[in-house]
């Protein structure tokens, strides 16, 4: 059995509103459910609803909230590249209510799994991460990947031949968007100064860490196939796609949401058995 019950804390003087889910007996380590993109704490098709109850059932202790400025919570939202008082903030309550808990593994999408790599892995009791579709979306990458995994793909699908024969696509607006995407994908972006790219510094925040790390990735899905661009690709992130600590799962047919419930059942499963995993090895 797990209780849940909502709660308010406090960050930088901001009210927070966040919801825990707590098994009787909670094992060593607990999950951390972060947002990203423009979500809430029940997250898109109720995702972070569903993940943390799946962890409770388990055994897993959860706690899902909203950043400053975000769903029922105070302030100003500053963006997922500086929610890192947001997550320390989290994790203080999270462990105050749980005492039984030594360490929680943060669990992100998209900007969330980004600002895991930004800033929690820098929180002394973070064990490990659950990083899904990381978000590495930059001008030159995203028309980057849009060439190669939306145009190139459909280049060799007979159906787009026959919907070009019959006119149902236009061709100029077709290759200027093309051209378009090029220009952008070849076209290096001037920078803020000499402040390092986000991408960049989530590599940096890896190499900062040390404990392991769980990759969630859609098939279907363009911001996935950004990060296996930008992790094949740029020399910062070779630890990364080269570090034993890293394990992957891709969920079959998948959207970016992870929308239907086979899909969301894999994705919780899997970070549960990864959280108890943690936990056995005394992580």
């Amino acid at each position: 059995m797990a209780s849940e019950h909502p709660f308010v804390f406090d960050c930088q003087g901001d009210r927070l509103l966040g919801v825990l889910h707590k098994p009787d007996q909670p094992a060593r380590i607990g999950l951390l459910i972060l947002v990203g993109g423009p979500q809430y704490r029940v997250g898109a098709c109720r995702q972070y609803v569903h993940l943390a109850r799946r962890a409770a059932s388990r055994g897993i202790a959860a706690m899902r909230f909203d950043y400053r400025g975000v769903g029922d919570s105070e302030g100003r939202y500053p963006g997922f590249q500086a929610v890192g008082p947001d997550i320390d903030a989290a994790i203080r309550e999270f462990t105050a209510r749980v005492p039984e808990m030594e360490g929680v593994v943060p669990w992100g999408l998209c900007e969330g799994a980004s600002a895991i790599l930004l800033s929690a892995v820098d929180n002394a009791r973070v064990r490990g991460a659950v990083l899904a579709n990381p978000w590495v979306n930059t001008r030159e990458t995203q028309a980057q990947t849009y060439l190669k995994h939306y145009y190139g793909d459909r280049l060799w699908r007979a159906e787009t031949w026959k919907r070009l024969f019959k006119g149902e696509i236009h061709l100029g607006r077709s290759v200027r968007s093309v051209f378009d995407l090029t220009r952008k994908a070849f076209v290096k972006g001037s920078g803020n100064g000499s402040e390092l790219p986000y991408p960049a510094r989530m590599a940096a925040g890896f190499a900062r860490f040390s404990g392991d790390v769980l990759l969630i990735m859609s098939e279907r899905d363009l911001v996935a196939r950004e990060f296996d661009e930008v992790v094949s690709s740029r020399p910062e992130w070779e630890a990364f796609r080269t570090s034993s600590r890293v394990r992957r799962i891709d969920v079959r047919d998948s959207d970016h949401t992870f929308s239907r419930t086979i899909w969301r059942d894999v994705v919780a499963d899997a970070t549960s058995d990864f959280i108890l995993d943690l936990a056995r090895k005394g992580c």
